[in-house]
């Protein structure tokens, strides 16, 4: 049997959460208490704004407005948080960079799923001008993107299959 993470990976988790959940949360209240929604403030001239957006539905907005959105939104956020979770608990010892990419998207997750237990949206607040593919983000979207990203090298390389997976 496997030994669990709280061998080798738990530590890992919980610094990563910490250090993703704390300073999402933190932006995102100081978004709330100084800027109104819809108000921009330049960051970068040219390059970065701060836009107070709130995202009721799923990414991209997916579902905003749509009746069963709530519903929909905390069901799919909670699915995706057991089966991540479950890929990393069965992660061995030496699949560390795996931990890393794992640990953002759940620390991610965790940190959106904060503000939709709390307020029902998730407050988004940085724009890159001229990069209009990316949307309005916050600490959480980064952290999930480069958990994915970082998921996505490992495929690339074949180092990424998730746990359970893998051919017998």
């Amino acid at each position: 049997m496997r030994s669990l993470p709280a061998r080798h990976h738990a530590r890992l988790l919980a610094a990563v959460t910490v250090g993703v959940c704390i300073p999402d949360q933190l932006t995102k209240a100081w978004v709330r208490a100084h800027l109104d929604v819809g108000e921009r403030r330049p960051l970068v001239a040219g390059a970065v704004e701060l836009l107070h957006t709130e995202n009721r539905g799923m990414a991209w907005g997916l579902l905003d407005g749509h009746p069963l959105r709530l519903p929909v939104v905390t069901v799919v956020s909670l699915l995706t948080l057991v089966v991540v979770l479950g890929w990393f608990v069965r992660l061995r010892p030496d699949e560390r960079a795996l931990a890393w990419s794992f640990g953002l998207v759940l620390a991610g997750a965790a940190g959106n799923f904060i503000d939709r237990l709390l307020y029902r949206r998730v407050t988004d607040f940085v724009e890159l001008l001229g990069g209009g593919i990316f949307g309005v983000f916050n600490v959480a979207d980064v952290a999930i993107s480069c958990g994915l990203l970082g998921f996505a090298a490992l495929a690339v390389r074949g180092r990424a299959i998730p746990p359970g997976l893998e051919a017998p």
